[in-house]
């Protein structure tokens, strides 16, 4: 009689084998074997999806992931709940994985604080904030914090617009451990002027300890960056974030020609006849109308949305990546990557109907039951023609900002993982900028009318005009709300969720003047790449 158990582990002990040679089919195979023994296993199912997911085969990962979701839910084995709430999300599938994290009960269930932070910012993700807050708290009542619980509740508490909280925080997060380099760029960022001597203090010191060119290092830098900025000593603030970029930079592995090949890619497929040369019919009346929001990073593409969002009949989904989450649904191929080859190759045979309604679909939980949902994920700029084809009823806004303040705000910001990964350099960054107004022109040209441009310089100036013109776009008559920046109280997870609580000022305009000298090569590149209508006059 055979030992179910025992069978189990022998399958288990052949997949990961065959996991760690690549042979993912046989992989597949033996995991597929465990889950026939035990249909309710959710790291059978988890693991099966992660094979599925190396081959390329995303909706075989899709379909094993929600079964690990649902296994968990049956079996009441929630060991790795964090690793596959975050997995879920990767794909796409947020609400399989806040439905678990809820499931859970994380009320009853006692956990280690570090995994209820992991936890909770899944459900930032998910833009349940509050839900997350609630989490973070309970973590407190039954543990000592530990500094990775504390730094989660900081931010949670930043995201919720509860400044002097958030600031007091960061605080306890550094009285924890006092070399949290994290928490002493969040905290500048948010709160410079919160104890600025003390803050400055704490940052030489961690440098003076930091040993090699380490991320942590790289933060700390930033972190100078911004207080020396505060204080206009813009020569030490330059060194401080030049020396930051340099660890970043040499960490990635990425290079202008690849870039140069991926915007070359999607304008050579998306051209006139393709873009247009569709039968898609509009979603049903009943399904919401998707408005893109994008541009450049750290151009105020949020300000833009939390403008938006203060109309009546529009919600806000945040930073999506569902339209590539759909993509490669549609294509059935795996990739993280935006403008992956193979990817593109497979956009000359799917069914861009079946692309839209996909999206709809996917994000229609997200809209509540208003008539149009806001998706601001900057990247899908280059998605544009894309989704002109599948969701012809889309409203596309791209806001353009001066490519110059553009190349600075995007020099002085440290993103998370491997995004962005031209903001390291001035003339790479500068190049990327000259070549995103390139497609941008390209995009006027293959599909006029269907993206309504707005020039940041213009938005804070004179709001109420570029505004209505905005909401006229997108089909809604215009409310005076959205004019008004701090009318605006919903959480805000992007890097400017501190910043987006003030009223609207223009004094981030013509910012780059402030570093000419260091920016001198960045700003020769983009004057001859440029014409001198794409750069903002200068305030008078």
């Amino acid at each position: 009689m055979t030992n179910p158990q025992a069978e189990v582990a022998r399958h288990w002990q052949r997949a990961n084998e065959c996991m760690r040679s690549g042979d993912y089919a046989a992989a597949i195979a033996e995991f597929g074997a465990i889950v026939e023994i035990d249909r309710a296993h959710p790291m059978a199912w988890f693991a099966l999806s992660s094979a599925a997911r190396a081959s390329g085969q995303f909706r075989s990962a899709v379909e094993h992931a929600r079964s690990a979701a649902l296994g968990m839910r049956e079996s009441g084995r929630y060991d790795g709940l964090n690793d596959l709430a975050q997995y879920l999300q990767s794909l796409g599938e947020t609400r399989f994985a806040t439905h678990i994290i809820e499931r859970a009960g994380w009320s009853r269930v006692s956990m280690h604080p570090d995994e209820a932070a992991l936890l909770a910012q899944c459900l930032g993700l998910a833009d349940r904030h509050g839900d997350a807050l609630q989490l973070l708290d309970l973590a407190f009542t039954r543990h000592a914090p530990t500094p990775m619980l504390s730094y989660t509740r900081a931010m949670t508490l930043r995201h919720l617009g509860r400044g002097a909280e958030a600031t007091a925080e960061f605080e306890r997060c550094l009285a924890l451990a006092p070399d949290y380099a994290a928490a002493m760029l969040m905290l500048a960022g948010h709160d410079v002027n919160a104890d600025a001597a003390g803050q400055l203090a704490r940052i030489r010191t961690a440098l003076a300890r930091a040993q090699g060119d380490t991320l942590q290092r790289a933060m700390l830098d930033y972190a100078l960056f911004i207080h020396l900025d505060a204080v206009d000593d813009t020569s030490a603030a330059w060194t401080a974030l030049a020396e930051g970029m340099r660890i970043k930079r040499s960490s990635l592995d990425w290079d202008g020609s690849r870039d140069q090949a991926d915007f070359t890619a999607i304008s050579t497929l998306c051209n006139a006849e393709f873009v247009n040369a569709n039968a898609v019919a509009a979603a049903e009346p009943s399904a919401h109308t998707p408005v893109f929001v994008f541009g450049l990073p750290r151009s105020g593409t949020t300000v833009l949305e939390r403008l938006l969002a203060n109309h009546s009949r529009m919600a806000s989904a945040g930073e999506l990546n569902d339209f590539h989450h759909q993509l490669c649904w549609e294509a059935d191929f795996a990739t993280p990557d935006l403008l992956d080859p193979r990817l593109l190759e497979a956009c000359t045979t799917i069914d861009f109907g079946a692309l839209g309604q996909g999206y709809i679909q996917r994000t229609d939980w997200r809209a509540a039951g208003s008539t149009h949902l806001i998706d601001k994920f900057p990247r899908n700029f280059f998605h544009a023609g894309l989704i002109h084809k599948a969701l012809p009823q889309a409203k596309m806004i791209c806001l353009v900002r001066d490519p110059l303040d553009s190349c600075l705000s995007n020099l002085k910001e440290l993103f998370a993982g491997e995004f962005y990964p031209y903001s390291y350099d001035p003339l790479e960054a500068a190049a990327h900028i000259a070549r995103f107004h390139d497609l941008l022109a390209h995009w006027r040209t293959v599909m006029p009318g269907a993206i309504h441009e707005i020039l940041y310089e213009e938005l804070v100036r004179d709001p109420a005009r570029v505004m209505r013109g905005a909401i006229e776009f997108c089909g809604l008559p215009f409310e005076p709300a959205c004019a008004e920046l701090d009318r605006n109280a919903a959480p805000s997870a992007t890097a400017s969720s501190s910043q987006v609580r003030q009223a609207l000022h223009s004094r981030s305009i013509g910012a780059w003047r402030r570093y000419a000298e260091p920016l001198a090569g960045a700003a020769a590149l983009l004057r001859e790449r440029l014409p001198a209508e794409a750069f903002a006059a200068p305030p008078a």
